[in-house]
C-alpha cells in the first residue's frame, strides 16, 4: 500500500532544496508544497495525506491555533512539525495542537524519512496487535497513604523484569506521582494531553507520550499541575486503555479514591481490582466502605481483592478483621518494612531493584510469577540434569 505524504516548506528554497535531495522511496509518494502554516488545511484537503511535515522556523500562539483546527478537521492525518525552536514548551504546545512529534530545522530529508519509518510503524502494528489484548488491573487505595501507588509502580517493575512489556497509567490526576517511583526522568506530556489528542489517538502516539522507565516498562504519567484534567473523560480513557491493552501484555491503572466517572469506568474496564488497606482502624473501615461501592457497581468478589499493606503480625487488627470488615477474602499480603521502601521511595528506584532481599520484593516477585508465569520450554534439561549429563 502506498502511503502519501505531503511536505509543506516556508520557502521556495527550501522546497526546491529538498526536492533536489530527495531520493525515490517505495510505496511513498510524496508532494512539496510552499507556504508553511498557512497552507496547512488546504493540503490536507486537497492531496488527503496519510501524513504531513510541516516547516515552521518558530511557530507562535497563531500558528498552533491553526495546527489545532487543521488537525481536528482530519483527524487521520499525521503531522510533524520542523522548528528551530524544540523547547520543551514548544514541544508540550506542539502536541497539544496535535502535532506528533517535533524535528529539529532546518527541513532535510531525515525528516521524511522520519515521517515515512513513523507510519510504517504504525501500519505494523495494527497489523501485529490487531488481536491481541494485555491483562488491565486497575489499583485503587482505600484510604490515602496505603501504599497504593508504590504496589502498583513495583509490581509492574517486576511484571517488566520477566520480559513483559508494561504501561502503568497514573490516573491520580490531582498530584499523582506514580513515574517517581521509578524514574528520575522529566514528565513531557501527561495523561491529559493524550486524552486532548484521542481524536487522532494510535500507537505512534501513545508510544511518544510515555515515561520511558525501562526498556519494558513505560509510564503515562498524571499532568505535572492538576489544570484541564476534565479533558481526561470516561469515553477518551476507554480509548486510551483500549489502544494501550494491544500494544501491552499488562496494563496497570494507579487510582485515586475519588469515584468520579473516569475512576468509576477505569474500574468498569478492568479485569481485576486490588483494593489496598493496612492494618488501622480508618483504613479498615474506608476499606469496607469502598467494597460497599464496588457492590453498588456490580462488581464481583472475583473482580475486586484486598491487598494488606504494611502487615504486621500481632497487630491487633488481624487479617481476619480486615476480611470480616470487606466480607471479602485477603488476596495479598505486603510486609511492613522499613528502610527498604523508604529508600525506594526516596531514590525513585524500584524496591526489587534497589533492596532485592527486602522481604516486600520477595512478596512482589511471587505476586508478578503468580501473574506472569515463566514458560519452561518442553524437553529443556535442568542444570541439575545438565551437570550430572542425564539426557
Amino acid at each position: 500500500m502506498t502511503f502519501n505524504v505531503s511536505v509543506i516548506c516556508e520557502t521556495t528554497e527550501s522546497r526546491d532544496r529538498l526536492v533536489e535531495q530527495l531520493k525515490p522511496m517505495p510505496d511513498v509518494q510524496i508532494h512539496a508544497h510552499v507556504g508553511g502554516v498557512r497552507q496547512l488545511q488546504l493540503v490536507m484537503q486537497q492531496d488527503k495525506p496519510d501524513a504531513v511535515v510541516l516547516e515552521q522556523g518558530a511557530p507562535d500562539e497563531s500558528a498552533f491555533a491553526t495546527i489545532e483546527v487543521a488537525t481536528t478537521r482530519a483527524s487521520g492525518v499525521m503531522l510533524l512539525l520542523v522548528s528551530t525552536d524544540t523547547s520543551l514548551a514548544t514541544i508540550k504546545r506542539a502536541m497539544r495542537a496535535g502535532v506528533r512529534d517535533v524535528l529539529p530545522g532546518p527541513l532535510n530529508t531525515d525528516a521524511v524519512s522520519i515521517t515515512v519509518d513513523f507510519l510504517r510503524e504504525s501500519r505494523a502494528n495494527q497489523s501485529t496487535f490487531a488481536t491481541h489484548e494485555g491483562a488491565l488491573f486497575a489499583f485503587v487505595p482505600a484510604k490515602g497513604g496505603c501504599g497504593n501507588t508504590f504496589i502498583a509502580s513495583n509490581l509492574a517493575y517486576q511484571l517488566a523484569e520477566s520480559g513483559k512489556r508494561v504501561l502503568v497509567i497514573d490516573l491520580n490526576l490531582y498530584f499523582g506521582d506514580t513515574a517517581a517511583c521509578l524514574s528520575d526522568q522529566r514528565v513531557e506530556t501527561s495523561v491529559v494531553d493524550v486524552a486532548r489528542q484521542a481524536h487522532r489517538l494510535d500507537a505512534a502516539l501513545l508510544n511518544a507520550s510515555v515515561l520511558k522507565a525501562g526498556p519494558t516498562l513505560h509510564v503515562l504519567t498524571a499532568p505535572e499541575l492538576p489544570y484541564q484534567v476534565e479533558e481526561v473523560t470516561p469515553d477518551r480513557l476507554a480509548a486510551i486503555v483500549g489502544l494501550a491493552r494491544t500494544e501491552y501484555d499488562f496494563v496497570l491503572l494507579d487510582l485515586s479514591r475519588t469515584f468520579d466517572p473516569t475512576t468509576v469506568k477505569a474500574l468498569d474496564l478492568a479485569e481485576r481490582v486490588f483494593m489496598v488497606t493496612q492494618q488501622t482502624l480508618p483504613a479498615v473501615q474506608d476499606a469496607k466502605r469502598v467494597v460497599k461501592v464496588f457492590e453498588g457497581l456490580g462488581y464481583s468478589t472475583e473482580k475486586v481483592q484486598v491487598v494488606v499493606n504494611r502487615f504486621i503480625k500481632g497487630n491487633p487488627i488481624s487479617v481476619d478483621d480486615v476480611e470480616q470488615a470487606t466480607r471479602l477474602k485477603v488476596a495479598r499480603v505486603v510486609p511492613a518494612s522499613g528502610l527498604g521502601v523508604l529508600a525506594s521511595v526516596n531514590q525513585g528506584v524500584a524496591l526489587v531493584k534497589l533492596a532485592p532481599k527486602d522481604p516486600v520484593a520477595k512478596v512482589l516477585r511471587d505476586w508478578a510469577q503468580e501473574l506472569s508465569p515463566v514458560t519452561v520450554k518442553a524437553g529443556a534439561k535442568s542444570w541439575f540434569a545438565n551437570l550430572r549429563g542425564t539426557p
